[in-house]
């Protein structure tokens, strides 16, 4: 049986901005309003079915908030979450506040409350939760590829402070990462071409990704 929908969900069809703004390129899928940190700018609220001892739908959201959270952290530098590289998940620590119950993640699951959510259950329902939601994914991961564009755009710095580090020979450039990631925030709907761009990397990272998602004989700006 499906989860009750929450009627303060986004309906599916429904576009979710992303905005462009210091909580989305500090945090990514977890931004937080400016001047609201108790208001996320992309919850999931639907509520999956639960798993039998768990009691409340607030203890069943955060376990999976918490899921996701466990999976970007393994999963970094890759915008679209990927709930089948589940394998090796937990072991991070926990999290706890004045208004939130005390969630912890082991290999087993995500406990809340001394209470286990074991993993096939918490991928389930934040599998549930992003086609239900779909929107509020497709913009989670958008607030990711923004998140890292911009990381990856400062931390290479410029190519005159890398000792000739420009791809040749067994030296990386961070071009290719930076390319892949604008593709996926293209593919997401987003326009990484808003982002400021600190370095020649990610400036020709942002420029290739547009060149290559650009329809067929339009000009690329």
């Amino acid at each position: 049986m499906s989860g009750q929908l929450n009627l303060l969900a986004a309906p599916c069809e429904e576009r979710v901005d992303v905005p462009i703004c210091r909580s989305v390129l500090n945090a990514g899928s977890g931004a937080l309003a400016e001047g609201d940190r108790d208001h996320p700018l992309f919850e999931h609220r639907h509520v999956p079915p639960r798993p039998p001892k768990l009691v409340s739908d607030r203890a069943w959201l955060a376990a999976l908030e918490f899921a996701e959270d466990e999976l970007r952290f393994k999963q970094a530098g890759q915008a679209v979450l990927d709930l089948d590289r589940a394998s090796g998940s937990g072991c991070s620590g926990g999290r706890c506040g004045p208004s939130m119950p005390l969630v912890m993640s082991s290999s087993r699951g995500i406990e809340v409350d001394g209470v286990l959510a074991t993993w096939s259950w918490v991928l389930a329902g934040r599998r549930e939760q992003r086609d239900v939601e779909f929107a509020i994914a497709r913009a989670r991961d958008l607030a990711e590829a923004y998140h890292y564009l911009d990381y990856y755009g400062r931390v290479y710095g410029e190519p005159d402070d890398r000792d000739g580090f420009d791809g040749v020979g067994n030296q990386f450039s961070p071009v290719p990462l930076i390319r892949r990631l604008a593709e996926e925030a293209i593919e997401l709907g987003g326009d990484p071409a808003s982002l400021h761009t600190h370095t020649t990397y990610m400036r020709q990272g942002i420029e290739e990704a547009a060149e290559m998602k650009a329809p067929s004989g339009a000009a690329v700006p």
